[in-house]
């Protein structure tokens, strides 16, 4: 993101611990903005039940069918590094691909010993380093198996259900469709599908009208491409200025938090930098803070890919660090403080055994304190950058036009930090890494100079101690105890009657799953709620009639009244979750309708569905059920 810093300069945007200590220090007005909390690191732990490792696979398919791309020749696609994020990929379109009937053309089902049906696809393009594959979902069977390979000779790198894709992937609000952005696994991905026995193949329809090419080098120590893209031997500093984090000893602990954030937004791929986070309920819950201009969005979110222990073997080593890891899987948008340029993510895996939970600090940095960096600029592997806090700014980052703006003079308050550096700097890719100040966490890089040498080059970080309003549901310390508030709510589809099975249980969620696969569709997360009471949360009872195969869920005693009394079919099975007694932030309403025939209850956050109920004269419009927390 480029920027300009108004009148004075001009720049471009870019120990373990097991306890936790809270204070509170009131100066002033009282406000989260003088809330001081300080959280202290955690490793995570090397336990099979902390990592599962996975046997490789191999490739079930005896046919894969190829498709080949021409040569990427448009090189004005692809952005300038200019600092901030990184673009390391471009959108391209898929004519043989682009509608469901296509796809189904392409496929080529055949049945295993097993029983199952298997298909298979390779993409190659001679000139791309990588390719992320852009699959959308109008049909996603829950029992479907995707495995991809780096090539049909290569162990199975990466494999998730139809089950998975459906909680994690948001349905697009207008076409109900979801889009999985696949790992970028080298420029010869084969997708592989498996589907049981007695499921139709047409059960799964999906198209895919675009990709994302990954057509400069995601790491810049590859100056040239290499045919093995799984193997990094060559280390390079990205300019006289950086100072690789194996040389100095201060945050060696520190540099196990910090993550490179590969992800996919609008068919383009894009590089970050981000942190994992402790909380105060030392849980092992993977928070990721970042930028906003990084990740603002679930749809952003789905696509993540992360490399963890992303540095050099040791100081002066011409070698990747042995023991660096990939996840694939993704993450759940949680919350962004756009005042601050701050995101708040929860990885859909765990790290790696030995990452660590950053320790945070929340309260206010005085000027002059020494800081620090912790980066991964143009890719490559992590450097520490150092200084001291100058001043407070007041920023304005243009999220459109990659532009961020401060004001020259100081001002309390403003939503940023401004950084002088001593030693290192920033470039692209640089976003979203934290400020540290004593081994603590206590901003994010929102941009500023990068020019070499870079020693007086002045950045900007937005300020932890008041983006922490905006994440407090997760990390502030009024929630330290609630570990089961916003926890995710299931929804089925009931093929015989119409209506909608909802759950909190992740195990009744899978054993329906299993068991009545010809009768309830899984369709991913509906909304959030609590597992057990909290202040200003009510119940919602579950009823269930056998004879409709319906459930109904209401928060009204008034009305559990009635149905004990004059509706003894429906059976009581009690309370599902607890949900927000009143509307706010981030809370929604969840309207609910009656259909005559078959006789069940129909449930929707959408204000269009609930304006199409009160003109349908088959349905009975009950009006507002209760308040959840949107799924994102």
């Amino acid at each position: 993101m480029s920027c300009r810093i108004v009148s004075r300069w001009s720049s471009a945007l870019s120990a373990e611990g097991l306890r936790w200590v809270t204070a509170l220090i009131v100066a002033g007005s009282c406000g989260w903005a003088q809330a001081s909390w300080q959280v202290d690191a955690r490793r995570m732990p090397a336990s099979p039940s902390a990592v599962e490792a996975k046997d490789a696979v191999a490739l079930s398919a005896m046919a894969v069918v190829p498709i080949v791309l021409p040569p990427w020749q448009n090189s004005k696609a692809l952005a300038p590094d200019e600092g901030g994020v990184r673009q390391i990929g471009v959108a391209r379109a898929l004519d043989t691909l682009d509608t469901a009937d296509k796809v189904a053309r392409l496929l080529q089902w055949r049945a295993l010993p097993s029983g199952q049906q298997v298909a298979a696809l390779q993409w190659r393009a001679d000139d791309a380093y990588g390719l992320r594959l852009g699959l959308e979902f109008a049909a996603l069977p829950p029992m479907a198996v995707f495995r991809l390979y780096a090539s049909p000779d290569a162990a199975a790198s990466y494999e998730v259900t139809g089950a998975a894709l459906l909680e994690r992937l948001a349905a697009d609000a207008q076409t109900g469709q979801r889009t999985w952005w696949t790992p970028d696994v080298g420029p010869t991905p084969v997708l592989e599908i498996l589907l049981p026995a007695a499921l139709a193949t047409s059960s799964l329809q999906w198209a895919m009208p675009q990709l994302s090419q990954i057509v400069v080098p995601p790491q810049v120590a590859e100056a040239l491409k290499t045919a093995d893209m799984a193997t990094l031997s060559e280390k390079r500093l990205s300019n006289a200025c950086q100072q690789d984090v194996n040389c100095q000893t201060a945050l060696l602990d520190q540099r196990d938090a910090v993550i490179r954030m590969v992800y996919v937004s609008q068919a383009r791929t894009f590089q970050c930098t981000g942190t994992l986070l402790n909380n105060p309920r030392q849980d092992l819950t993977p928070y990721v803070l970042t930028a906003a201009h990084c990740v603002r969005d679930q749809a952003t979110a789905s696509t993540l890919q992360t490399s963890w222990f992303y540095y050099s073997q040791s100081c002066g080593s011409q070698q990747l660090f042995a023991g660096h890891a990939e996840r694939y899987s993704a993450a759940r948008w949680l919350a962004t403080g756009i005042g601050n340029d701050m995101t708040l993510l929860q990885l859909d895996e765990a790290p790696p055994a030995g990452a660590l939970f950053a320790g945070w600090d929340a309260s206010t940095q005085p000027w002059g304190v020494a800081v620090a960096g912790l980066h991964h600029p143009r890719g490559d592997l992590m450097m520490l950058s150092s200084g001291k806090l100058q001043d407070d700014a007041v920023c304005a980052v243009d999220y459109v036009g990659r532009t961020l703006d401060c004001a020259p003079q100081a001002q309390a308050d403003g939503g940023f930090y401004r950084v002088l550096w001593s030693q290192g700097g920033i470039e692209a890719g640089s976003s979203g890494s934290a400020l540290f100040v004593n081994g603590r966490v206590t901003g994010t890089l929102t941009g500023g100079d990068n020019w070499c040498p870079a020693k007086d080059g002045r950045v900007v970080y937005g300020r932890l101690d008041q983006a922490i309003a905006s994440f407090a549901a997760w990390l502030g310390a009024d929630k330290a105890m609630n570990s089961d508030m916003h926890m995710p709510v299931y929804r089925f589809l009931v093929l015989r009657s119409g209506g909608e099975f909802y759950t909190l249980s992740a195990s009744e969620r899978d054993y329906v799953i299993a068991s009545f696969p010809n009768e309830l569709v899984f369709d991913g997360v509906a909304f959030y709620a609590a597992g057990r009471a909290h202040a200003r949360l009510v119940p919602v009872h579950r009823y269930f009639n056998p004879e409709v195969v319906a459930h109904f869920y209401t928060t009204s005693d008034a009305e559990r009244q009635f149905v004990q009394t004059y509706h003894p079919s429906w059976n009581y099975d009690g309370i599902a979750w607890w949900s927000p007694a009143q509307p706010g932030d981030g809370v929604e309403a969840v309207y609910r309708a009656y259909q005559y025939v078959p006789g069940v209850h129909l449930y929707s956050l959408q204000v269009q569905a609930r304006d199409a109920w009160l003109a349908n004269a088959g349905l009975l419009y009950d009006g507002l059920a209760y308040y959840v927390w949107d799924a994102p």
